[in-house]
């Protein structure tokens, strides 16, 4: 009966750990930043072998291809879309960007209980390659957000066979004050 109370402990203890190391650890901003005037790190994690990068700017058009033959069509941001979120998978091996991948970006305003789910767009802009939406947000609040990759289309070589297989999901944490970034998520160190 002891091996038993002892054994289930220490799975407790376990799942208390990994759910306390999926949780964003909070930093109060030094001087709130204003994202729909400049490029705000609201987050880097480390998740099934990746690097994630969020962060928050201003919205911005997006060129498209669309219709037979393709053609590029400008799509300027919505009403009420100041934000425009991007999002940066990152290979720690060899620091590259990460392509081909499906990314999913969830939102809930914990203090209105209001919520979000978009797929983000593969784009190229001066930061290079990173998959982003332009969205209004859910207005102002303490934000938990998710950002799921899942797994990458291109092909592996053999001996990275099993790269980049699972989904890799990352939780962030951020709080809009009149429109304006007061906290984010602690950042994890870039790859040397």
């Amino acid at each position: 009966m002891k091996a038993f109370i002892l054994a289930t402990l220490a799975v407790a203890v376990s799942t208390s750990l990994a759910l306390a190391q999926q949780q964003p650890k909070v930093k109060p901003l030094a001087t709130a930043e204003d994202p729909t005037k400049k490029t705000i790190l609201v987050g880097r994690a480390e998740a099934a072998g990746m690097i994630i990068q969020f962060e928050l700017e201003p919205a911005v058009a997006m060129i498209m291809l669309a219709g037979t033959p393709p053609k590029p069509m400008e799509h300027g941001p919505a009403a009420g879309e100041i934000y425009h979120v991007e999002v940066k998978p990152i290979d720690p091996r060899s620091k590259t960007r990460i392509s081909y991948a499906h990314i999913v970006f969830e939102a809930t305003n914990k203090d209105t209980g209001k919520s979000l789910k978009g797929e983000l767009h593969p784009m190229w802009g001066s930061s290079g390659l990173h998959y982003a939406m332009n969205s209004a947000l859910l207005g102002d609040g303490a934000y938990a957000a998710r950002i799921t990759v899942h797994s990458p289309t291109f092909g592996r070589s053999p001996s990275d066979r099993n790269l980049f297989m699972t989904p890799a999901v990352a939780n962030f944490h951020f709080r809009l004050k009149d429109r304006i970034l007061t906290e984010v998520s602690e950042p994890s160190p870039l790859p040397n």
